[in-house]
This record gives structure tokens, sequence and C-alpha cells, in this order.
């Protein structure tokens, strides 16, 4: 199959995320993305803030609350059984994979993206040439723990500083789109 037939192809598959839709926030960097010829995105997040428990292995984890907006105080209100074990709480910045004709075009469009993202690199070369532009925002800690609360502190002081590092996330996406829609790549 052809580069072409392979993004054609992709593009009308069903979202088949966690989320179950693309983060509105992700869609004009991904518009701008698939309009070049030479590239397609595979998957993307634009941020996100969650609760969680398990083992934190993908099939082992069970997602408690999550928000791809800001949030506020009511987001660690909890209904439901969180009475056993560690309940995480955590903050993860933008992700997206794209497919790419060649690796001379993925190293073009890599250098571009690595003056937004430093931490990108290539995902895998072997059927797929896959470009993974990753954020650097991150933060992890335990929330609960058989349903008492671990944190301490003010949990506006919290949300503040979960919603600055989403906004943070946010503006470098636009930066980035900013940086492919005037560059020829």
């Amino acid at each position: 199959m052809t580069f072409e037939n392979d993004k054609k192809t992709f593009l009308m598959k069903v979202d088949k995320s966690k989320k179950g839709e693309i983060d509105d926030r992700v869609i004009s960097l991904m518009k701008t993305i698939n309009a070049l010829p030479d590239f397609y995105t595979t998957s993307s997040c634009s941020g996100r803030v969650y609760l969680w428990q398990g083992t934190g292995k993908k099939n082992e984890t069970e997602w408690i609350k999550v928000s791809h907006d800001l949030i506020d105080d009511d987001f660690f209100r909890l209904s439901g059984d969180t009475n056993k074990g560690v309940v995480w709480l955590r903050m993860e910045g933008f992700i997206m994979h794209i497919a790419c004709r060649d690796v001379v075009k993925a190293n073009q469009l890599l250098e571009k993206v690595r003056r937004v993202y430093k931490k990108s690199g290539f995902l895998g070369v072997s059927n797929k040439i896959i470009l993974e532009i990753r954020g650097s925002e991150f933060m992890e800690m335990p929330w609960l723990l058989d349903g008492g609360k671990l944190f301490s502190g003010e949990v506006q002081w919290l949300v503040g500083l979960l919603n600055s590092k989403l906004k943070k996330v946010w503006g470098d996406m636009k930066q980035l789109e900013k940086v492919i829609q005037l560059e020829e790549i």
C-alpha cells in the first residue's frame, strides 16, 4: 500500500481512544499536520488531569475521574468506592504520534518540532515511521490512601498549579502549530 492510501485509510478510522473522541484543543493542530502531504496523525492528547487506581499498567488501571479542561475544587470530590488502596493524581502534557512518509521528511518535521518540544523523537521505524511529540509537563502524586487524603496543602493551590501547567501545554501546542504553518516541510 502506498503512503497516500495508508493516510486515507487511517484518517477514516473511528477513534478508539479511552476518551472516545478527539480533544477539541488539538483538532486545529491535527488538521494542520494532516493537510501536509507527507504526514498524518495517528494519536494525540492535549493534556489531562486524572485520578486513578491500579498498577499503572494500561490494562490494570481504572480512571476514577478525568479532565481535559481546567479543573476546580470539585474535581477532587469523589463518589463511589475509593476506600481501598492508593488513588493517584496525575497530570500529563501534550502527546502526538505522526506517521511520516520517509525518514528525510520525519527529520525535517522533527527539527521544527524540537523548537517547542525538546523531548520529541522517533517512536518507531519498522513498519511505519512514527514521530512522537511529547511535552515535558508532568506531575504525579498519591492523593488518597484507603479513603484518607494524603495531600496536606491547600487544594486551591494545587488546582492553580495543575491549571497553570495545562495552560502552558495548550500555549505550546499553539506555538507548534504556528511553526508548522510558517515553514515549509
